[in-house]
């Protein structure tokens, strides 16, 4: 349970992040700019919480409650809202690096954030 805490913990922090940028640090792969690469990286962090959660829970180290279930669903929900944007983004800024985020990204990263919190909340008993 600890480790499901510390991995959302961990993702958590890395959506805080969204929107900063880091001076003089080379961009991944596939990252056409920074703002690319921090969503991807917040939803690859929001997957990873949810993977983690999963596996902890088949295990038997973790018994989630009625409430966590609908967290959870809640959760990948907004994941899979906001992947298929981050991708069509994505592919936009391939064609054109200037192009803005669009409103229904940000709303849709913002979901998976807010999610997220309620999840971690939940098992932290908070």
């Amino acid at each position: 349970m600890k480790r499901i805490v510390i991995a959302a913990v961990l993702a958590l922090a890395t959506l805080g992040m969204y929107g900063c940028k880091a001076a003089n640090t080379p961009l991944p792969a596939n990252a056409v700019n920074a703002v690319d690469a921090g969503i991807n990286e917040n939803l690859q962090a929001a997957h990873a919480a949810v993977a983690k959660y999963q596996q902890d829970v088949a295990a038997g180290l973790h018994t989630p409650t009625p409430t966590e279930k609908l967290a959870v669903n809640a959760l990948i929900n907004t994941l899979n809202v906001a992947d298929p944007m981050y991708q069509n983004y994505h592919a936009t800024l391939k064609l054109n690096p200037a192009a803005g985020e669009p409103a229904e990204l940000i709303a849709a990263v913002n979901a998976v954030t807010n999610n997220l919190s309620s999840l971690i909340a939940l098992v932290k008993g908070l």
